[in-house]
């Protein structure tokens, strides 16, 4: 059974409230039978899912070769404000997922305001909320497919921008990349982002400089994403439609390719002793050879090593693997011992 009519039954209005806009959800989906929605362009459904922690509804593409035996991709997605909707935007997408071989989510969101943005203070809890929700949509996929940690991405368009952004450099050992297309933008929406941000998760902001109201929040997104030393690859050259998916895939295929994934993780091994340190890593590689410093002056070749400190403090710890083309890559954090938080460290070297 075809579904196009979803898109004006489901697109509300951001000044409705959350339940109204769950109810119009949910009898929508409903009313076109519950189980699955058909596109005609791909040979498996789009299909109704809600995510049991916050009980959100979104719509999952799985490609017809979806193997359980291996990792695979996910790409969450950000629908903009009316007419966009879920259901519009993850069709720009399932044929690029059934083609090029990952899942793709769609999450209903609230505070994609594209042309008439609340104020930034209510701007910033609806963003939250939506950051909840994607997390937890990310969560629901997981317990059901086998998703590859390091391939997790996430993709806004106009006002979606508002949402994959913050969910993005707030979450940045879960999103690899985020990539925004003719993004709305404005900097008072992320004044809680500025000290979680990684410099080493790319971001792809696509946009055309000519058009005068687009362009400029594009501009304005990649000024402040500079002055925050994020890694920001801006791309003004020529128009970006909300159709223009191949370009956000063709970024996250080219992160894999390039540019390496690795996350610190530290913890105290026990509780007899918490100064007592655990190291270990995520890497989208198998590291030929490791070189930890631990900001005391140890130092250890090991794969996970375990350290000790003296004493309390704030300690910058640095790790530098070898690939197997003799390529070395470096990740720092700010580890506070014996609490063992860890921190963004600031700017430094490129290779850092």
């Amino acid at each position: 059974m075809r579904f196009a009519v979803l898109d004006s039954n489901i697109a509300v209005r951001s000044s409705k409230t959350p339940l109204f806009q769950w109810v119009v959800w949910t009898i929508a989906l409903c009313a076109a039978g519950c189980s699955q929605l058909i596109d005609p362009n791909v040979p498996e459904p789009i299909r109704p899912m809600v995510e049991p922690l916050l009980g959100r509804p979104y719509l999952l593409y799985r490609p017809s070769a979806y193997d359980r035996d291996s990792g695979w991709p996910l790409i969450i997605v950000c629908h903009s404000s009316f007419p966009d909707s879920p259901n519009r935007q993850i069709r720009e997408w399932t044929q690029l997922a059934e083609s090029h071989g990952f899942l793709v989510a769609a999450p209903k969101l609230t505070g994609v305001a594209s042309t008439f943005p609340p104020a930034s203070e209510r701007q910033r809890l609806l963003q939250s909320e939506d950051e909840r929700r994607i997390i937890a949509t990310v969560r629901h996929v997981q317990a059901g497919h086998n998703i590859s940690e390091d391939r997790i991405f996430i993709h806004g368009w106009s006002g979606g921008a508002y949402a994959a952004l913050y969910a993005a450099l707030r979450n940045p050992d879960r999103f690899r990349a985020v990539s925004l297309i003719q993004p709305r933008f404005d900097p008072d929406c992320l004044v809680d982002v500025g000290k979680t941000i990684d410099r080493h998760q790319p971001v792809l902001v696509h946009y055309n400089s000519g058009d005068a109201l687009s362009g400029k929040h594009a501009t304005r997104c990649v000024q402040w994403l500079r002055s925050h030393h994020a890694d920001v690859r801006d791309d003004p050259l020529g128009p970006a439609l909300r159709s223009d998916a191949p370009r956000a895939v063709e970024f996250f295929e080219r992160v894999i390719r390039k540019d390496p994934w690795i996350r610190i993780r530290a913890f105290p091994r026990s509780t007899d002793n918490p100064f007592e340190m655990q190291f270990k890593l995520k890497c989208s590689h198998v590291p030929a050879g490791y070189s930890w410093e631990f900001g005391d002056g140890d130092v250890s070749s090991a794969a996970e090593p375990v350290h000790i400190y003296a004493r309390p403090g704030t300690y910058r710890v640095t790790v530098t693997v070898n690939d197997a083309d003799r390529h070395a890559y470096s990740r720092s954090i700010q580890l506070t011992v014996p609490q063992a938080f860890l921190q963004p460290v600031p700017a430094m070297s490129p290779n850092d």
